[in-house]
Protein backbone atom coordinates (compact mmCIF):
# COMPACT_ATOMS: atom_id res chain seq x y z
CA UNK A 1 0.00 0.00 0.00
CA UNK A 2 2.82 2.39 0.84
CA UNK A 3 4.46 1.69 -2.56
CA UNK A 4 1.21 2.71 -4.29
CA UNK A 5 1.08 5.90 -2.20
CA UNK A 6 4.69 6.75 -3.10
CA UNK A 7 3.99 6.13 -6.80
CA UNK A 8 0.90 8.36 -6.80
CA UNK A 9 2.75 11.14 -4.96
CA UNK A 10 5.64 10.96 -7.44
CA UNK A 11 3.22 11.37 -10.34
CA UNK A 12 1.44 14.28 -8.68
CA UNK A 13 4.63 16.10 -7.77
CA UNK A 14 6.28 15.61 -11.16
CA UNK A 15 3.92 18.24 -12.66
CA UNK A 16 4.72 20.88 -10.02
CA UNK A 17 7.42 23.51 -9.99
CA UNK A 18 10.15 23.64 -12.58
CA UNK A 19 9.64 27.22 -13.70
CA UNK A 20 8.92 27.34 -17.43
CA UNK A 21 7.86 23.74 -17.89
CA UNK A 22 4.21 24.79 -18.09
CA UNK A 23 5.04 26.86 -21.21
CA UNK A 24 5.03 23.69 -23.28
CA UNK A 25 1.39 23.05 -22.46
CA UNK A 26 -0.05 26.45 -23.35
CA UNK A 27 -2.81 26.51 -25.92
CA UNK A 28 -2.43 28.25 -29.23
CA UNK A 29 -4.27 31.54 -29.63
CA UNK A 30 -5.86 32.71 -32.88
CA UNK A 31 -6.18 36.32 -33.96
CA UNK A 32 -7.51 37.50 -37.30
CA UNK A 33 -6.24 40.02 -39.81
CA UNK A 34 -9.25 41.83 -41.29
CA UNK A 35 -9.74 44.71 -43.70
CA UNK A 36 -11.83 47.88 -43.38
CA UNK A 37 -14.96 45.94 -44.38
CA UNK A 38 -14.44 43.32 -41.68
CA UNK A 39 -13.42 40.61 -44.16
CA UNK A 40 -10.58 38.26 -43.25
CA UNK A 41 -7.40 38.73 -45.27
CA UNK A 42 -6.24 35.29 -46.36
CA UNK A 43 -2.98 34.10 -47.91
CA UNK A 44 -0.72 36.39 -45.86
CA UNK A 45 2.52 34.61 -45.01
CA UNK A 46 3.32 34.74 -41.30
CA UNK A 47 5.85 33.36 -38.88
CA UNK A 48 5.87 33.39 -35.10
CA UNK A 49 9.16 33.48 -33.22
CA UNK A 50 10.89 32.37 -36.43
CA UNK A 51 9.66 28.82 -35.96
CA UNK A 52 6.51 28.18 -37.94
CA UNK A 53 5.65 29.47 -41.38
CA UNK A 54 2.08 29.45 -42.51
CA UNK A 55 -0.51 31.59 -44.27
CA UNK A 56 -3.59 33.23 -42.84
CA UNK A 57 -6.74 31.22 -43.36
CA UNK A 58 -10.03 32.35 -44.96
CA UNK A 59 -10.98 34.37 -41.89
CA UNK A 60 -7.54 36.00 -41.77
CA UNK A 61 -6.70 33.73 -38.84
CA UNK A 62 -3.15 33.23 -37.65
CA UNK A 63 -2.04 31.08 -34.73
CA UNK A 64 0.55 31.76 -32.05
CA UNK A 65 1.48 31.02 -28.45
CA UNK A 66 1.38 33.63 -25.67
CA UNK A 67 4.30 36.10 -25.83
CA UNK A 68 5.28 35.12 -29.39
CA UNK A 69 6.46 37.75 -31.83
CA UNK A 70 4.61 37.20 -35.11
CA UNK A 71 5.61 38.72 -38.43
CA UNK A 72 3.03 39.19 -41.19
CA UNK A 73 4.32 39.72 -44.72
CA UNK A 74 1.92 42.26 -46.22
CA UNK A 75 2.33 41.62 -49.93
CA UNK A 76 1.01 43.70 -52.76
CA UNK A 77 -1.50 43.05 -54.38
CA UNK A 78 -3.07 40.91 -51.61
CA UNK A 79 -3.23 44.12 -49.57
CA UNK A 80 -2.56 47.64 -50.76
CA UNK A 81 -1.61 50.28 -48.19
CA UNK A 82 -3.10 53.01 -50.42
CA UNK A 83 -6.53 51.35 -50.31
CA UNK A 84 -6.69 48.91 -47.40
CA UNK A 85 -6.92 49.55 -43.68
CA UNK A 86 -5.96 46.51 -41.61
CA UNK A 87 -7.05 45.50 -38.13
CA UNK A 88 -6.30 42.73 -35.62
CA UNK A 89 -9.31 41.12 -33.95
CA UNK A 90 -9.68 38.15 -31.62
CA UNK A 91 -11.69 34.95 -32.12
CA UNK A 92 -14.78 36.61 -30.64
CA UNK A 93 -14.64 39.46 -33.17
CA UNK A 94 -13.39 42.08 -30.72
CA UNK A 95 -10.56 44.41 -31.66
CA UNK A 96 -7.20 43.83 -30.03
CA UNK A 97 -5.62 47.08 -28.96
CA UNK A 98 -2.22 48.04 -27.53
CA UNK A 99 -0.18 45.43 -29.43
CA UNK A 100 3.23 46.89 -30.18
CA UNK A 101 4.39 46.44 -33.79
CA UNK A 102 7.29 47.43 -36.03
CA UNK A 103 7.30 47.26 -39.82
CA UNK A 104 10.20 47.07 -42.26
CA UNK A 105 8.81 50.25 -43.87
CA UNK A 106 9.79 52.13 -40.70
CA UNK A 107 6.27 52.42 -39.33
CA UNK A 108 5.75 51.34 -35.73
CA UNK A 109 3.41 51.88 -32.81
CA UNK A 110 0.54 50.19 -31.03
CA UNK A 111 -2.72 48.91 -32.45
CA UNK A 112 -5.45 51.40 -31.63
CA UNK A 113 -8.81 50.86 -29.94
CA UNK A 114 -10.15 49.30 -33.17
CA UNK A 115 -7.10 47.04 -33.62
CA UNK A 116 -5.90 49.25 -36.51
CA UNK A 117 -2.23 49.48 -37.43
CA UNK A 118 -0.34 51.30 -40.19
CA UNK A 119 1.71 49.65 -42.92
CA UNK A 120 3.26 50.83 -46.19
CA UNK A 121 3.75 48.45 -49.10
CA UNK A 122 3.81 51.02 -51.92
CA UNK A 123 7.37 50.34 -53.10
CA UNK A 124 7.93 46.86 -51.62
CA UNK A 125 6.25 44.32 -49.39
CA UNK A 126 6.05 45.43 -45.78
CA UNK A 127 6.67 42.96 -42.96
CA UNK A 128 5.10 43.97 -39.65
CA UNK A 129 6.14 42.17 -36.46
CA UNK A 130 3.69 42.13 -33.56
CA UNK A 131 4.71 41.51 -29.93
CA UNK A 132 1.88 39.28 -28.81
Amino acid sequence: MSMLFVGVMALLLSGCGGGGSSDYYEEEIRFHLVDQNGFGVSDILYTCDGINYDITDGSGGFYFYPYDNCSLELEFPIVDSLIDDLFIIDDDGFSVQDIYYECTSGLFGYTDIDGYFEFDNVYEDDICTFEL
